[in-house]
């Protein structure tokens, strides 16, 4: 099979399409034939090494796919069934024309998604849905999202809007229109407050201490500033690192979410999708043979929702 994989930690050049042997599956594991994977930043982290894998060289790559089944297990999917799911961290293997994954991982396709739109939901919505369970969130909660429009944001504040939130989001001043698309009731634009803290400066300059929740994506100076926004008794949850013991303030709980397969967390997720409450927003689709490309882009920081590699 097609497979893009690298055999040392560095920038873009260091991935490989390649050919290797087709995967078997394990006890609970199934066989899906990829159609489409979805591209996450935590992909390029982990082909610079900032996420690293206990496996010996060439690793995989990503985490999405979307695609057919072709073996499956007693209770599990049906062959040929359409499905999408995620695989474990820290191990990639959805860049390739066959991956395994576990067969609690994968839920049915949503009806009205094509392949390529349904490897960009897994590891972002399901990031986004454990946060704001984590958090609590809720209907009346007061949310902001930092970096609103990207492939974690874009779904966070569909599903806080349809938990009841009032949403806030932080996006660049082209992506303020998306956000009211998407039902955002605040979008700012994140360099409206200036700083070193961007977006988190942005929501800042109005709303001190007005916050029940604060979903930070970015991390860094964001993570810093967002503690204030924050009221007492409200829960700041970072994703990208952990959180910053610095810069803590009495009387605000915050935690790192860090983001686990969940197929049926898929299957409500993909209802939501059916029903028209959720869009998924994909800003490119590239073959495999671009995977370099996507992982630049990405690299980047300016995708609006998600890039897919399409096999």
């Amino acid at each position: 099979m097609r497979a893009v994989v690298f055999s040392r930690y560095g920038d873009e050049s260091v991935l490989e399409l390649v050919r290797r042997p087709a995967p078997a599956p394990a006890d609970g594991e199934v066989l899906v034939e990829v159609r489409a994977a979805g591209v996450n930043p935590v992909d390029w982290k982990h082909r610079e090494g900032a996420v690293r894998a206990d496996r010996p060289f060439p690793l995989g790559m990503g985490w999405d796919v979307a695609g057919v089944v072709r073996a499956t297990v007693p209770g599990g999917p049906a062959v040929g069934e359409d499905v999408y799911g995620m695989l474990p961290l820290p191990y990639g293997g959805a860049y390739q024309e066959l991956a395994v994954l576990p067969a609690a991982a994968v839920a049915p396709m949503p009806a009205r998604l094509t392949y390529a739109q349904a490897a960009a939901v897994p590891l972002a919505a399901l990031t986004a849905w454990q946060a704001l369970e984590a958090a609590g969130a809720r209907s009346g909660t007061r949310v902001l999202v930092h970096a609103g429009a990207g492939g974690v944001g874009h779904f966070a504040v569909q599903f806080a809007r349809h938990l009841g939130a009032r949403v806030s989001a932080t996006a660049s001043a082209r992506n303020l229109d998306f956000l009211r698309r998407l039902g955002v009731d605040e979008p700012i634009d994140r360099a409206a407050g200036g700083g070193t803290a961007g977006s988190a400066g942005a929501a800042g300059s109005a709303h001190d201490g007005a916050f029940d929740v604060v979903l930070d994506t970015v991390g860094g100076p964001v993570q810093h500033a967002s503690w204030r926004l924050l009221r007492p008794g409200g829960t700041l949850v970072t994703l990208p690192e952990p959180v910053d013991e610095a810069h803590r303030l009495p009387g605000v709980t915050a935690r790192r979410v860090i983001v686990t397969p969940d197929g049926e967390a898929l299957r409500r997720i993909g209802a939501l999708v059916d029903a028209g409450a959720v869009h998924v927003e994909v800003q490119s689709a590239l073959p495999l043979e671009q995977a370099a490309e996507a992982h630049r882009v990405s690299r980047e920081g300016r995708v609006r929702g998600k890039l897919v590699l399409t096999l």
